[in-house]
């Protein structure tokens, strides 16, 4: 095609012309080409298709199990491309199934509105649901914000999908815990990679474990080697029987009370995981300490500690679960592996105060005071980053479009209303309804 090779002699220009970018000219254009690389990854699916409809399979071949192209149609394109039939075929189904169960994401996809992570999870999560359920999540997922990062929308997902079909992700569940195991697998230079698929609770339980035994040997011992290296020493010893520590661990579940009171299905979450059944947070809620934190100004929680720099622990509580995760645009980091840090420097006037305090975990502390950022926090919770070329991100943790609520759920106590129109339905659930809960138990071995 003709626009190919128009395609090919323009990025020839650019390549031509890349070692004599600026520096904001540069950083345009790595934004500019990975929005360009979503556009394609969209035209290459519908491509995909539009050939296998070009290809459909033989009549009469008397295969039942026969799909709706040539079963040889990957082979050809396997052959053509260096790749093996096995991840063609892959990813031609992929493509004809995005197409026909997602098809408005796909344009979202083309146009440059989404990206192909965002669309992948988006088939991948809704797999279990019915034709019509999961065009109800596709519609709220696309009228809604796209959050700060691929991993807040498919938690936002597994909200929906848990709450649109509770049944359906139980017995997911049941399906998955049965597939828990143990592997094995060589690497290089004398190495082996073991992994555990576990329960989540289990293995952050496990995980904190570990990590407690190797930070405390580091403290102790002087041990300068990499943190991972110590959890891999330790874990060895632990399995191995050369340890014999009991570390209290703790595991933070966030839920709603009509969860916890067995009223709704309602997910929990599991900080630093996400979504997790209903039943199973009502399991963690029977075995286990529980802290009942309500995040409303008149249960008395003190919100300002005038120019005291240490926050109390009640202060620092509600920090941490009005916050959940880092601040910084897309950062995973929990909660629990964050430092509390004044918004504007306390050596600067800044307040122990709740509308200036706020969750980074190490690496964006630094970029704050090191980076060449700068944060603002104009209201309580509401942050506002600027990077080093002058571009604004805007962090809103009291307005939490990553909860994903349904049409006709109501976002006071989750009950059902009249449907509204899909753009104007609600996207966070009230604060001063959840009950956040921790539970402290140690660790099962």
């Amino acid at each position: 095609m003709r626009w190919l090779a128009q395609a090919d002699t323009a990025l020839e220009a650019v390549l031509a012309g890349l070692a004599g970018c600026a520096e904001r000219e540069a950083f345009d254009l790595v934004a500019g080409l990975v929005r360009l690389a979503s556009r394609l990854q969209g035209l290459t699916i519908r491509a995909q298709v539009q050939l296998a409809r070009l290809r459909p399979a033989p009549p009469g071949c008397g295969d039942e199990d026969g799909g709706p192209y040539s079963e040889f149609l990957a082979d050809e394109l396997a052959a053509e491309l260096g790749q093996s039939p096995r991840t063609a075929s892959d990813r031609l189904a992929r493509a004809w199934d995005i197409a026909h169960q997602v098809p408005d994401a796909l344009d979202a996809l083309t146009s440059g509105q989404l990206d192909y992570p965002r669309l992948l999870a988006l088939h991948d999560v809704t797999q279990a649901l019915s034709g019509g359920q999961r065009a109800t999540v596709e519609t709220q997922m696309l009228a809604g914000s796209r959050l700060k990062s691929p991993s807040q929308w498919r938690r936002k997902l597994h909200r929906m999908v848990a709450r649109i079909d509770p049944d359906a992700a139980a017995r997911r569940r049941r399906e998955a815990h049965a597939q828990r195991g143990v592997t094995v697998r060589p690497l290089e230079d004398g190495m082996g990679l073991l992994s555990a698929t576990l329960t989540a609770q289990d293995a952050h339980a496990i995980f904190e474990r570990i990590d407690r035994i190797a930070k405390a040997d580091a403290r102790a011992d002087g041990d300068r080697r990499p943190i991972d290296a110590r959890r891999a020493d330790v874990l060895a010893a632990l399995v191995l029987g050369n340890r014999r520590e009991l570390v209290k661990v703790e595991i933070q579940v966030i839920a709603a009370v009509g969860t916890l009171a067995g009223l709704d299905d309602n997910p929990a979450e599991l900080v630093g995981h996400g979504p997790i059944p209903a039943t199973v947070g009502r399991t963690l809620a029977a075995d286990a300490n529980w802290r009942r934190v309500l995040t409303d100004p008149e249960t008395g929680t003190v919100l300002d500690l005038g120019h005291r720099r240490i926050p109390t622990p009640a202060l620092a509580r509600l920090i941490r679960h009005r916050d959940t995760r880092c601040v910084f645009p897309g950062c995973g980091m929990p909660a629990t592996c964050c430092d509390i840090d004044h918004t504007v420097a306390h050596a600067t006037g800044g307040r122990t105060a709740l509308d200036n305090l706020g969750l980074l975990c190490r690496h964006h502390h630094s970029a704050k005071h090191r980076g060449g950022w700068t944060l603002g926090q104009p209201e309580p919770g509401i942050f506002i980053w600027t990077s080093p070329t002058s571009r604004i991100h805007r962090v809103d943790t009291t307005a939490n479009d990553e909860e994903g609520l349904l049409p006709d759920e109501d976002t006071k106590n989750w009950t059902t209303k009249p449907a509204a129109p899909l753009a104007n339905s609600p996207t966070r659930l009230s604060a001063s309804d959840k009950t956040r809960t921790r539970r402290e138990a140690p660790c099962p071995f």
